[in-house]
Order: C-alpha cells, then structure tokens, then sequence
C-alpha cells in the first residue's frame, strides 16, 4: 500500500504469473474500490440462482456428485430460505473484498467459500489449487457465461485465479483484503499468515481437523446396510478422507457390536471393490502408518483383510491417535461401553461427529457438558460432504459482514 497526501492508494498488483480464470487484470487491480453490498442483495442472488441453473444444465457435471450437491445447495428456494432465518439481514452489509485460498483437496470448496462471500455482499478475489479439476473449470465456465451477458454489472466482483506458491502475490492480495479466507493445512496458515492483512480486516482460518463416527450396532443391524455403506462410502472414500469431515474413527455402541462391524465392513468391502481405484502408493502408506502406530502402543491390532480397508482395532483412545491418521481408506475402530468414552478424542482438532442410532441431542449434551475444545458439527452419518453456510463454529455469511448498529431513534 502506498500513501499519497492521507490517501491510501493501492499498489498495482503483478499479474505476469496469474492465470484468470474468472476476472481480469484490470479488475483485480481495481476490486479494492467496490461498493460493499447489503447482505442478501437481489442481484447477488439471482446471479447464485441462474448459476445453479447452468451447471444442473451442463453435461458435464453429471459426472461429478459434489457440482450437483452445490448446484442444488444454491438454487432459488434454498438461498430464499436461507435469507429468512436472518432476522436482522436488513442491518448487515459486505466488509468489501475477500481473499480466499481454496484447499487443493477439495475440488467444489472454491465455490462453496465464494457463496457465502457474495451473499455477505463481499467482492471475491480467489486462488484456486493449480490441480486440473474439471469441476472448477466447469463451474468457472458458467459464471463466465453469466458474467458477460446478464450480470455485468456485477462483474467487477469477481476474480478467480492460478498463481504458483508465490509470497509476494499473496502479500499483494492480503495488502487489499478485507477478509482472508485460508483453507489448509497447519504449515499453510502459517506460510500465508506471514503476509500482512489491513488493521481492520478479519481473517477466517480451516485448519486440520479430523472426524469420527458413533454407531449402534443395534440400530444398524435394522437399517439396510447397502444403504449404510453408499452413505459412508460418500463420507469417506469420495475425497479418500482428505476431507476433514471424513470420519477415520468408527467408535462401536451397543450388544451385537461383532455381529454388526462384521456385516458393516463385509458390505463396505464389496462396494469399494466395486467402485474405488486405489493408487500403489497409498496401499505403502497405509501399512507405513500402521506400522508407525504400532510402535507408540495403543494396543493397535490390524483386523482387515486386505489393504482396500485398512482397519486399526485399538484397546484405549487417546487424544493423540489422530496424529497417525491415513486417508484413502484407513480406519480406526473401539467399542465403546459408555458415550463418555469419546472423550479423549473431541479436542480442538476434532470437527465433525457423525451419527447411526445414537441421538444427537445426547452428543451434544456431553459435548457442552464436558467442556471439550472440539467438535463444531454433529451430523448423520452418510451427510458429513453436506453443503453447510456453518462450518467449523463459523455463522459463515454472517461472519463476512459488518452488522451497523443504530442507537435508539
């Protein structure tokens, strides 16, 4: 930033290494000047609603489940209805522009950050996984499309880019943020929080996290358990656990735990041999993980057949176990006796619990009554990908606004 006679003008940003995507080089430079919008404005709206319209109607994205899911998450009556359970929306405008770095394990999470900006009435300047996803060239295809004939005028709102893992860029984007959206890693908010935001922007982090799943085994021996397993195939294997709402401890409740984990994983085997491609690496890193785990105790026992599913059985749980996880199909599992017995595993780190026959409002209960540092989503099993405008203890529209207070009139 430079300052010229009180003024604070902005430098000119170097765009020589910057692929657009979405935007151009005369609107990042100038994105910083935008009005901020009143949150839920109209225009922002219809933009979200024709959006979702144009990937339902392209070919493509019926070969990607997650475009569909956010496809359907932004139509007309869901952002409608979203807007109605803000009862003071009215009060609320955008902080201006948002900076957000999208994960490079998520493919659909770009949009997904953006929806939650645009509808807090806030620019987005976004820089996505360098990764060749189709389904953000798709989507990016349809706000293209959008942009160049019915929303014009709000095209100077939106810029969606590739850069290499520059410092200098990302320290020109944050030198004009409002708000900075990280999603990654530990050691990537630590690389990015090296570069300064403005003294009054926000910063909005998502950092590792891990998930873990409850069942009654009861209650699952009187499920269709073909339509257990779809459900937490889709939690689990469709990002290989890269998600951190993918669960990778299965904590058993109930009488027939034997019974139920024998047919639970014998239908889980038979659909992930149907329809998962696992690389020859991630079958090493697997065993490597194990093998690393069994060295600290645990009580760790392999009880899996094969390498599709790598299943730990372990004797305690500890608040430390999570730091010898492994994604594509590598589980921890413990019989429970009472709920409480999770405890040692809800830190701060702990994201998302995701339920089969155990009641909600129970998890919640010990959740708030224990006083753990974890846990900000407690879900269905089969429903932890769901598209959410709350995500990690974030109100996430809400927290990209600025609310203007009135005094008594």
């Amino acid at each position: 930033m430079l300052s010229l006679g009180g003024a604070v003008i902005p430098m000119q940003i170097n765009t020589e290494k910057i692929n657009f995507l979405v935007g151009n080089e005369y609107i990042l430079n100038n994105i910083h000047s935008i009005p901020a919008l009143p949150m839920f404005h109209q225009k922002i709206m219809d933009f979200l609603a024709d959006l979702s319209r144009k990937l339902m109607e392209d070919k493509r994205s019926r070969g990607y489940q997650d475009i569909m899911s956010y496809a359907y998450w932004i139509r007309k009556s869901s952002i409608e209805k979203v807007k109605t359970s803000y009862q003071d929306y009215q009060s609320r405008v955008g902080r201006g522009v948002s900076f957000h770095i999208a994960p490079s394990n998520v493919p659909i999470n770009f949009a997904v950050s953006m929806t939650s900006a645009l509808l807090a009435g806030n620019g987005i300047v976004i820089r996505v996984s360098d990764k060749d996803f189709e389904q953000v060239e798709i989507v990016c295809d349809a706000m293209n499309e959008l942009l160049s004939s019915d929303y014009k005028v709000i095209k100077d709102r939106f810029c969606i880019v590739r850069y290499p893992h520059d410092d200098e860029i990302t320290r020109q984007l944050s030198s004009v943020c409002d708000i900075r959206i990280i999603w990654g890693g530990d050691e990537t908010i630590r690389r990015i929080r090296k570069a300064e935001i403005p003294s009054r922007a926000i910063e909005m982090t998502f950092a590792d996290r891990h998930s873990v799943a409850l069942i009654d085994s009861d209650y699952y021996l009187e499920q269709n358990p073909e339509e257990v397993a779809k459900g937490f195939y889709t939690d689990t294997y469709y990002s290989d656990q890269n998600a951190c709402s993918s669960p990778r401890l299965v904590v058993w409740f109930g009488k027939h735990i034997d019974e139920a984990r024998n047919l639970f994983w014998s239908k889980m085997s038979a659909l992930v041999k149907k329809q998962y491609d696992m690389s020859p690496i991630q079958s090493v890193d697997k065993y490597n993980a194990f093998c690393n785990l069994t060295m600290k105790g645990y009580g760790a026992k392999l009880v899996s057949e094969d390498n599709l599913i790598i299943r730990v059985m372990l004797k305690e749980l500890s608040d430390e176990i999570m730091d010898y996880k492994m994604g594509g199909g590598y589980f921890f599992e413990y019989n429970a006796k009472d709920i409480t017995d999770i405890i040692p595993v809800l830190d701060k780190r702990c994201q998302t619990i995701s339920v089969l026959g155990i009641d909600k409002r129970e998890v919640m209960k010990l959740v708030v009554g224990s006083g753990v540092r974890g846990v900000d989503r407690i879900v269905d099993l089969g429903q932890t990908m769901g598209l959410e405008f709350v995500w990690d203890g974030y109100k996430m529209i809400e927290a990209m606004t600025r609310i203007i207070y009135v005094g008594e009139l």
